[in-house]
């Protein structure tokens, strides 16, 4: 990451903290941060080189989407999805993924989708008919291409088509607990897509680099990770000013000097902290094999695992917290109920749920990766 780059990010980061009620109050990010963001490295980071992207470092992705979910998780959850995604497009055709990273306004592309392979895709000539409605399409507004997932008309199996925004509607619903800026919303299309603008995120990319033979659902969810720890470091440091500002009705002192809230306290911080070293280990372990090679199934499952692990503690974190500042953490003003509720969201994930760890636990008891680990 270039100086410059680097001052982007914390420029974008002081942005998001001044406009962080917005996204709580509109369920999208400011027009303002939507912007920078968009100007800023994060959807070059994954990018090709040839489509103007800038290849970053695995554990430099994922140090950024943390810092940015510092400042405001919704933010930090749009990064998570957008930075990654410049990865899908290294398994295209070279002359393909420029016509698919083309925009109107010279600018990388904001690349955004569903995993839910919810949609029917029909062959038609050179081309295919996709049809269908995805959930959950983070920035769905605001994005220049969507990847959609649906069968492959020849073998069913999930395959991603790469649709421009203006083929696609965007539905108005995402009105959610948490992660409220992100815009999380419905899409739905019925358009011709060339059988070529498609991927399949399984198979190997054409370009042989460390970054692209890291494995991408790895590396999503360690992004993914990376937002929650972040979350649960901020509910950590609303908790700890909590205790030095409040005292309780029928207390001689603040929560801070209660025996109950320091033990909690000392759980809290030494769960995040193993788990988030243990992702960190995880992340490193696997990046290291992807510079000499293809990364052994085995390592895939360590980072998986330690991805689920970590999104799963940080929201006990998050959860033990609230409970334990009773009445206190309700209030929005110090940040324990948001952090409760944007992990409550972000761990839900399904690279990081009950099917991300189920993925890992195949490969470590019976040595058999599934595709998609």
């Amino acid at each position: 990451m270039t100086e410059s780059e680097s001052h982007q990010l914390e420029d974008l980061c002081r942005a998001a903290r001044t406009h962080r009620l917005y996204g709580e109050e509109h369920s999208t990010l400011h027009p303002d941060i939507w912007t920078a963001l968009r100007n800023s490295p994060l959807p070059r980071a994954a990018l090709p080189s040839y489509c103007g992207g800038l290849e970053w470092d695995v554990p430099q992705i994922v140090d950024a989407v943390h810092a940015l979910s510092m400042a405001d998780p919704s933010l930090g959850w749009a990064a998570a999805i957008h930075a990654p995604a410049g990865a899908f497009i290294a398994r295209l055709e070279t002359e393909t993924a420029l016509l698919v990273c083309a925009t109107s306004d010279g600018l990388p592309p904001l690349i955004a989708g569903s995993s839910a392979p919810v949609g029917s895709a029909e062959v038609t000539g050179g081309h295919v008919r996709l049809c269908g409605t995805w959930p959950l399409v983070t920035s769905a507004p605001e994005m220049t291409v969507a990847a959609l997932a649906a069968p492959d008309p020849q073998d069913g199996k999930p395959r991603w088509w790469f649709v421009p925004r203006s083929a696609v509607r965007v539905e108005d619903d995402w009105d959610a607990v948490g992660l409220r800026g992100s815009a999380s919303c419905s899409v739905t299309c019925e358009t011709l897509v060339p059988a070529g603008h498609s991927v399949r995120l399984t198979e190997p990319a054409r370009l042989d680099l460390p970054l692209y033979r890291f494995p991408l659902y790895g590396l999503m969810s360690a992004c993914i990770a990376a937002v929650t720890r972040a979350i649960a470091d901020r509910a950590i440091a609303s908790f700890r000013e909590l205790t030095h500002t409040t005292q309780p009705r029928h207390a001689h002192a603040t929560l801070a000097h209660l025996a109950p809230v320091q033990a909690a306290y000392a759980l809290a911080v030494t769960r995040l902290d193993a788990a988030a070293r243990l992702a960190d280990t995880a992340v490193a372990a696997a990046w290291t094999g992807a510079l000499r090679g293809p990364v052994p199934d085995a390592e895939r499952a360590q980072l998986r695992a330690a991805c689920a692990h970590l999104s799963q503690t940080a929201a006990t974190v998050c959860q033990d917290l609230f409970e334990v500042a009773g009445s206190a953490g309700v209030h929005r003003a110090n940040l324990m109920e948001s952090c409760w509720r944007d992990t409550a969201v972000a761990s839900r994930h399904a690279l990081v749920a009950a099917r991300g760890r189920q993925l890992a636990g195949a490969q470590l008891l019976t040595g058999t990766a599934a595709g998609d680990l």
